[in-house]
């Protein structure tokens, strides 16, 4: 009850909308956290997670956990072409639609190769029984993927990226 007049926007005056300590007028932006003042790149960011699952399905390869292995490998596929879609501004959310769209947004502009598509590639954990030769196939196929990522951000390195502010700041 003691907060509900502040609620009654009809009491701003335009100098309301400005951030103390600044001239400009208050713009709401994505962000963690009331303090939200470190800008991380996105991309990178969910790439290193990716690498992460890449590591993943690389050690339980190592322990014979095919599996696992294929199933880590087949997530290392998904974050990593999120991660490309989103410095590319598409957002998508479904591992489908994920899929789909680097596709179209990444191998249709001969941007990434493939010896088909991307979604033949990854979808061929669906194709395959969880055995030792699939497991190191789809793992390779899964590090050729990663390299030419690399090389992809090394020759676009303004491009490909999406800034967010994070909930480490002052505050």
């Amino acid at each position: 009850q003691l907060l509900k007049p502040l609620a009654d926007p009809t009491s701003l005056s335009s100098g309301d909308f400005i951030d103390w300590g600044q001239n400009e007028k208050f713009r709401t932006e994505i962000g963690v956290g009331e303090c939200a003042g470190v800008m991380i790149d996105l991309v990178a960011t969910l790439l290193l997670e990716a690498e992460e699952k890449a590591e993943n399905a690389e050690d339980t390869l190592r322990q014979e956990l095919y599996a696992d292995s294929i199933y880590h490998t087949y997530a290392a596929f998904v974050s990593t072409a999120k991660a490309l879609l989103l410095g590319k501004q598409v957002h998508c959310n479904t591992q489908a639609g994920i899929i789909s769209d680097f596709d179209k947004h990444f191998v249709e502009s001969g941007e990434f190769r493939f010896p088909e598509t991307f979604k033949e590639e990854v979808l061929k954990i669906n194709k395959q029984e969880p055995g030792a030769e699939f497991a190191r196939t789809y793992y390779q196929s899964l590090q050729k993927f990663l390299q030419d990522v690399k090389t992809f951000r090394d020759k676009h390195p303004g491009e490909n990226k999406q800034s967010v502010k994070s909930g480490i700041g002052e505050g």
